[in-house]
C-alpha cells in the first residue's frame, strides 16, 4: 500500500479551493468542517485550512495540518474521486495527537458511508 501524499493528491491553486466553496456539499462536525465535491480525477485530493483564530501558534497549526493529512493518505485509498477542504475548527486546538487522528478516523469512515 501506497502512503505518499504526491502533489496531483492535493488541492494547491486558488481557483482549486475558490470551485470548491462555491458548489460543494459541507459536513460540520464538532472539530472541523468538510467540504467536498466529485472531481474528473481518478483519485480524492486534499486541501486543509487551520486558521490563526483556531491555533495561535504556528507550531501547532502545522501539527493540525500534519495530523491531519497523514490521515488522509492512510485513508485515500478508499476516498472515491472528490475534492475535499478540511478546515479545522477551535476545538483541534486542544486534541492531542492521538484523539485528533482518531476522529479523523471517523470523519473518514462517516465520508465513506
Amino acid at each position: 500500500m501506497n502512503f505518499n501524499f504526491p502533489r496531483n493528491h492535493r488541492l494547491v491553486t486558488k481557483a482549486e479551493f475558490k470551485s470548491l466553496f462555491d458548489q460543494s456539499k459541507k459536513k460540520v462536525h464538532k472539530q472541523c468542517i468538510m467540504i467536498s465535491k466529485p472531481n474528473q480525477k481518478s483519485h480524492a485530493r486534499l486541501g486543509v485550512i487551520v486558521g490563526k483564530k483556531t491555533a495561535k501558534s504556528a507550531v501547532k497549526r502545522n501539527k493540525i495540518k500534519r495530523i491531519i493529512r497523514e490521515s488522509f493518505r492512510r485513508n485515500h485509498h478508499r476516498l472515491q474521486a472528490f475534492d475535499i477542504i478540511i478546515i479545522a475548527r477551535k476545538p483541534c486546538e486542544n486534541l492531542n495527537k492521538i484523539k485528533l487522528r482518531e476522529e479523523m478516523d471517523l470523519l473518514w469512515e462517516k465520508f465513506n458511508s
